[in-house]
């Protein structure tokens, strides 16, 4: 009901044919039970243009198209039982109160994005 749109984008161009490709990345999503679009980013000229260096990655606009939040989900992408700070949800909740979100540019964590040269 709060109308946020989503979409996945895989910008490991180099392990399409090892576990990351656009099949592998459906059945994982089916299995997690999400609902929103995913999508190749075809050579990273996305993430490329964002300056994305890891994986996963979050960029969250308000409603005017502003970047207000920028960085990972949370502080464990290798455990989700393990998560002390969700910075997406608190940056959406923020947003969602008419609130400032204040945490922008967090700690990169997770794996590099795996390009071709």
């Amino acid at each position: 009901a709060n109308r946020i749109g989503l979409i996945a984008l895989n910008a490991n161009e180099d392990y399409r044919n090892k576990g990351d490709g656009l099949d592998d990345m459906v059945k994982h999503s089916k299995k997690m039970g999400f609902d929103f679009p995913y999508a190749i980013d075809k050579n990273h000229q996305i993430a490329d243009a964002f300056g994305a260096i890891k994986t996963p990655y979050v960029y969250l606009f308000n409603g005017n198209l502003e970047l207000i939040y920028v960085g990972p989900i949370d502080d464990n992408p290798n455990d989700a039982s393990a998560v002390k700070a969700s910075y997406l949800n608190s940056a959406i909740e923020k947003m969602l109160a008419g609130e400032k979100v204040e945490q922008i540019n967090t700690k990169s964590l997770g794996c590099t994005i795996k390009r071709v040269s």
